[in-house]
């Protein structure tokens, strides 16, 4: 057992000696491990869900569906307004005042029901250069007119401005068919005065009058039924007047005229006082041989109508008077007045052309609502004086 003690102990002291064996190697160092080389870590795939085609081809289709059927929608609505495929057939009144402008224009058209959506108007008529359509006027059109039609009618040309029905009597002055133009809304007086004072009319009847008087066109107004344009231009409205009384007078109307020694101003002057002093169609003709025996007979060819005096008064802004100085003062001045007092009908034109053949110088109106006629001052002074006269004055 000691020497198994003793045997190990000299094992653990032991130390090889190798000399100069592993002088050449240098010194021996213990190898130390390197660090293992780093390794990127790989990002793990994660596997996305594909959409399968089938479907992406379903969707696109019910994205384009969808869209063209919205496009449809509103497409038919935009056509609809712009065509007037659906609104009903029925008229309505569209009013354009004198100082509307377009977008006035618009909105008017938009609470009358014409028009749905007033952008798209707005843009058909900026696209076609078409923004000053409109003419002042009262106009009648139909709920289905299409964008085409509203801007070729709500103009002074197109012939779908509203119209009125007005008879002008016979015997009315100047002044009473300007005021019943005005009342109907035709035209303002004011214009029309502008328009007959100062407007040349190519008509060789009307040469030779003077300018500047609103009764300038006085007697030459024809009394008859007229429709007229509501809100119309003064010149077209008194035009359609002188017209008709261009074409009433006939060719033997105006042979006659031209034979009677007198001129047409003189001629329509006394149809006028015919016109205001008869107090029914038949006594036309008696009335105008008064006037020719006063005026070829007499010392002093004085016609004393009340009629015209009557007339003058106007002209001035007075009342009647045989003193009054006007040139319509046939109590005052000698022979035919200045000119007519009112606008004669044909029968009182062709009256004058052919009086009757009387004796009478004088006549007055009864309460029987008829002239009286008489040759002498002394019956006429009596009728004047009795319960039969009834004065009337002219209208």
């Amino acid at each position: 057992m000691a020497n198994e003690n003793k045997s190990m102990e000299e094992t653990k002291q032991f130390t090889p000696d190798f000399g100069n064996t592993f002088d050449d190697y240098g010194e021996y160092r213990e190898p130390v491990a390197e660090a293992p080389e780093r390794q990127t870590k790989r990002k793990r795939h994660v596997k996305r869900f594909r959409f399968p085609r089938l479907l992406w081809v379903a969707l696109f289709l019910a994205i384009a569906v969808g869209l063209g059927l919205l496009a449809a929608k509103y497409g038919w609505m935009w056509a609809d307004d712009v065509l007037g495929l659906t609104r009903p057939d029925q008229e309505v009144e569209i009013v354009i005042n004198e100082n509307d402008d377009f977008d006035d224009v618009v909105q008017t058209l938009k609470e009358a029901g014409v028009i749905e959506y007033e952008w798209l108007f707005r843009l058909y008529c900026r696209l076609r250069g078409s923004e000053d359509f409109y003419d002042p006027g009262v106009y009648t059109v139909n709920l289905n007119y299409d964008y085409h039609a509203l801007v070729n009618r709500l103009n002074a040309y197109a012939g779908a401005r509203g119209t009125i029905t007005l008879m002008i009597r016979e015997g009315a002055n100047c002044f009473d068919i300007f005021d019943l133009l005005e009342q109907h809304g035709v035209c303002s007086r004011e214009r029309l005065e502008e328009a007959a004072a100062n407007y040349e009319y190519d008509y060789d009847f009307l040469k030779g009058l003077p300018y500047g008087k609103p009764y300038r066109l006085e007697g030459y107004l024809f009394p008859d039924t007229y429709e007229f344009y509501l809100k119309d231009e003064p010149e077209n409205v008194l035009g359609r007047l002188l017209r008709n009384f261009n074409a009433r007078l006939n060719e033997e109307d105006l042979a006659d005229i031209e034979n009677s020694g007198y001129s047409m101003q003189e001629i329509l002057t006394l149809a006028s006082i015919v016109e205001a002093e008869a107090a029914k169609d038949s006594e036309r003709a008696t009335v105008a041989s008064v006037m020719f025996n006063r005026l070829n007979n007499w010392e002093k060819p004085y016609l004393e109508m009340d009629s015209t005096v009557y007339y003058g008064a106007k002209l001035l802004g007075t009342t009647f008077s045989t003193e009054l100085d006007s040139p319509y003062n046939t109590y005052y001045y000698p022979g035919i007045p200045a000119g007519p007092i009112c606008n004669p009908g044909l029968n009182s034109i062709r009256a004058v052309l052919h009086p009757e053949e009387t004796d009478y110088y004088y006549f007055a109106t009864g309460v029987d609502g008829v002239n009286h006629f008489f040759q002498d001052p002394d019956s006429f002074a009596a009728f004047l004086a009795s319960d039969e006269y009834e004065p009337i004055i002219p209208g």
